[in-house]
């Protein structure tokens, strides 16, 4: 038995024990001597990276407060990491100093092969011209069925920009679709808003600054409330995370006999989370209100890697 945190939950996982400290991560992997070291390739063996000795210890010694797919598979939104991925996502330094979230929609009508293709010549030239590397994003299908994708990311980017590179994008597809193309109302299909600071919409009230948590609650809702109802499926990827927020940790696990304070403070406020229990795991979600403490490891961890990523590699 022992206990696996996340940063939307605390799951009780009843049998077997915990096979590393930290998990979740498609690039990282944590050791049984407190390190965190690169996963083997093809091409190379496990490497020792970063030394974690000064962030990693027993609970109990602390107070405790792309679309290249197959043609033949169908892809639907993997809900549970979504939600861990963006939530990894909002605890970074990087993305607290900023961050926006797009919706890019199409004309009425146009394929799902012709909006995977735009979107990704779209985000290339992101890449290309403003450096977009963080990113997460999901598709979605509107009531008339055309599909459209929300990106969430920490890279700034002018509005103007980037919807002048979808309507140079969208150019060819006009006499295809026998879409109206008027010069007097150009397309203006990718709207944003900075999470920490939603622009004021037309007939609300002005919204005062999000605290991050509020605006990870909020998004993270949003996100549920679509990806909940969200079971269609799709002949190329439902969603995409750059590699750099691939390889963050979504969770840190802890043996029973190890964390005695995590236990004490677990059970004093369980009462408050809502509960879902099944043979082989319980699982706590987070009130609204929750200590931040015992998450403080993990954050240390993705903030690590997420700094290391990007001093070896490059971004997809």
């Amino acid at each position: 038995m022992y206990l696996s945190i996340t940063s939307s939950c605390i799951k009780e996982i009843k049998h077997g024990e915990a096979s590393a400290t930290f998990g979740g991560s498609t690039s990282y992997r944590s050791n049984s001597i407190n390190e965190i070291e690169k996963k083997p390739t093809k091409n190379s063996n496990s490497t020792r990276v970063i030394p974690m000795a000064a962030l990693i210890s027993s609970p109990s010694q602390k107070s405790v407060k792309t679309a290249i797919c197959r043609s033949d598979r169908e892809y639907k939104l993997n809900k549970p990491v979504i939600r861990q991925k963006m939530r990894a996502f909002f605890n970074l330094q990087a993305t607290k100093e900023f961050c926006a979230f797009y919706s890019i929609s199409f004309p009425f009508g146009i394929s799902d092969d012709d909006a995977y293709t735009l979107f990704n010549i779209w985000q290339t030239r992101c890449r290309q011209t403003y450096g977009l590397k963080s990113f997460i994003w999901v598709s979605e299908r509107q009531k008339n069925g055309t599909i459209h994708f929300h990106l969430l990311t920490n890279t700034r980017m002018p509005i103007k920009a980037v919807n002048s590179f979808m309507r140079t994008s969208l150019r060819p597809y006009y006499h295809k679709y026998g879409w109206e193309l008027r010069e007097d109302k150009p397309y203006n299909g990718v709207d944003v808003d900075n999470v920490w600071y939603p622009k004021i919409r037309p007939g609300k009230p002005p919204k005062k600054r999000r605290t991050r948590n509020d605006a990870a609650s909020h998004l993270s809702l949003y996100i549920t409330k679509y990806v909940s109802k969200n079971n269609e499926t799709f002949s190329r990827l439902a969603w995409h995370q750059s590699r750099d927020i691939a390889a963050l940790f979504t969770c840190q696990n802890y043996d029973i006999d190890e964390c005695t304070q995590l236990l004490s403070y677990f059970h004093a406020t369980k009462d408050n989370w809502k509960k879902y229990d099944s043979e082989y795991v319980t699982v706590y979600l987070h009130p609204s209100v929750y200590d931040l403490t015992p998450y403080i490891q993990l954050r240390e961890v993705n903030e690590t890697v997420y700094r290391h990523f990007h001093a070896h590699t490059i971004p997809a």
